[in-house]
């Protein structure tokens, strides 16, 4: 790297990397918690429907479809943590045969496409959420759009994640980022702290 030109990048693209990462870095944590706190109560909630049902042949139809909500929503949740982390799956067998700048390269163009489709399945979304203004959910009264409401959020979230991980190869093309490692062509960033 000679010249002001690319050091001027080099910052431009840290910065970018470092505001995106003090957004997306308590999301994905909070995510992770959250969603490890549903799974805990769906594990309570189909128990109580398990003893309902044994011990006093009674239904708790509303257990189950809060259980269902917070599968969905812990899915949802825990998404933007795992895409951060890099912990989904990656085949690493294409990747290996690239040189590392090339590989960088692949993986930034692999994670613009991941951000276009976020953004497309983000629009869908709101479609979504709208017809559940006009739905109530059977056991629990409870306006569907609410329970929809983590869909779109849950892809606003995705797609920071994935503008932060292509500023960050981005970057890593110019010189290495210590936060970033590559299995595969599948970028994650080290977590920081608990």
């Amino acid at each position: 790297m000679n010249g002001p030109g690319p050091h001027r990048l080099l910052r431009f693209l840290d910065r970018s990397a470092a505001a995106l990462a003090v957004v997306n870095e308590p999301i994905a944590r909070i995510g992770r918690d959250l969603a490890a706190s549903l799974i805990g109560a769906m594990v309570l909630l189909a128990l109580a429907q398990i003893l309902s049902r044994a011990l006093f042949s009674y239904t708790l139809d509303w257990a189950e479809e809060l259980a269902r909500w917070a599968l969905v929503w812990s899915v949802l949740l825990v998404s933007p943590f795992a895409y951060r982390s890099g912990a989904h799956v990656a085949i690493g067998s294409f990747a290996a045969a690239l040189p590392p700048r090339l590989l960088l390269a692949a993986s930034a163009v692999l994670n613009m496409l991941v951000i276009w489709i976020c953004e497309r399945m983000l629009v869908q979304s709101f479609s979504f959420w709208s017809r559940g203004l006009s739905l109530t959910a059977s056991a629990m009264g409870v306006q569907m759009a609410w329970v929809y409401a983590i869909v779109p959020a849950a892809f606003v979230f995705l797609l920071l994640v994935g503008v932060e991980l292509v500023v960050r190869l981005l970057r890593s093309l110019l010189a290495p980022d210590p936060d970033l490692s590559l299995v595969g062509s599948v970028p994650g960033v080290k977590p920081e702290g608990p």
